[in-house]
C-alpha cells in the first residue's frame, strides 16, 4: 500500500512515524505522572498498614518466644528464672541462675520495639472498645505493677504463687494507630507454664488462638 502512495503522502507518513518515534508529549507525560501520583496516594497508606502489621507479627511472635525460653531455662538449669516486662523502655529480660540477679549486667534483656517500630508504637492492654473477657484458656490481663510486670518460672516450668498456687497471665499489647488489626495477647498457664499467643478477631470482637 505504502508504494502506491504518491511522494508526498508517503514522506507526511515517514514524519508522522518519525514524530511519534521521539517519545510521548508533554501532555501525555503529565497524564501519565498524574495516574502515577493517584496510584501512590491510595496505596501508600496500605502499604505502610501492612508493614506495621508484619511487625507486630513479629512482635507477638519474639514476646511468646521469651517466655519459652525462660521456662526452657528454668527447666535446664534447675533454677527459678524470672521474666521482666518493663513497659517505659518496651524490653523483656530474663534473670536468675547463669542470667544473675534482676537488674545486674548478666540479665539477657529483648528489645520489643525497634525494626520500623518505636516504643510508642506498642502500647500495653486492650484497645477501646475491645472485650475484656478472660480468654480462651480463663487467662485475663495482668496488671502492670510500677511499670512492670514480672513472671517467675520453677524448675518444672510452672509459674505459682506464694502458696505454691498455679499462678496465670496474660501479656496484652496493641498499636494505637491500627488498634483493632494490631491487638495481640500472650498468656501463660501457671499450671504447666505453657505460652499461647492470641489474636483480636474484631468479627466476633474476641482474641482467638
Amino acid at each position: 500500500l505504502f508504494c502506491f502512495l504518491g511522494l508526498e503522502s508517503q514522506m507526511l507518513v515517514i514524519e508522522r512515524i518519525k514524530t511519534r518515534q521521539q517519545g510521548f508529549s508533554m501532555a501525555e507525560l503529565l497524564i501519565v505522572i498524574l495516574i502515577i501520583a493517584i496510584i501512590a496516594v491510595i496505596a501508600l497508606p496500605q502499604i505502610m498498614s501492612s508493614r506495621r502489621l508484619m511487625r507486630y507479627a513479629g512482635t507477638q511472635r519474639q514476646v511468646v518466644s521469651v517466655l519459652r525460653e525462660a521456662r526452657q531455662e528454668a527447666v535446664s538449669q534447675r533454677t527459678a528464672i524470672t521474666m521482666r516486662y518493663n513497659d517505659l523502655d518496651k524490653t523483656m529480660s530474663l534473670s536468675g541462675g547463669v542470667f544473675g540477679a534482676p537488674g545486674t549486667a548478666n540479665n539477657r534483656v529483648f528489645q520489643l520495639a525497634g525494626e520500623g517500630l518505636s516504643a510508642d508504637d506498642l502500647t500495653y492492654g486492650r484497645p477501646t472498645g475491645v472485650s475484656t473477657a478472660a480468654l480462651g484458656d480463663a487467662t485475663n490481663l495482668t496488671a502492670l505493677t510500677s511499670n512492670s510486670l514480672e513472671v517467675t518460672f520453677r524448675t518444672d516450668g510452672s509459674v505459682v504463687d506464694g502458696s505454691n498456687n498455679p499462678l496465670n497471665h496474660a501479656l496484652f499489647f496493641y498499636d494505637a494507630q491500627n488498634p483493632g488489626q494490631s491487638a495481640f495477647a500472650v498468656s501463660v498457664l501457671g499450671a504447666g507454664g505453657r505460652a499461647k499467643i492470641w489474636k483480636y478477631a474484631s468479627s466476633v470482637n474476641a482474641y482467638v488462638e
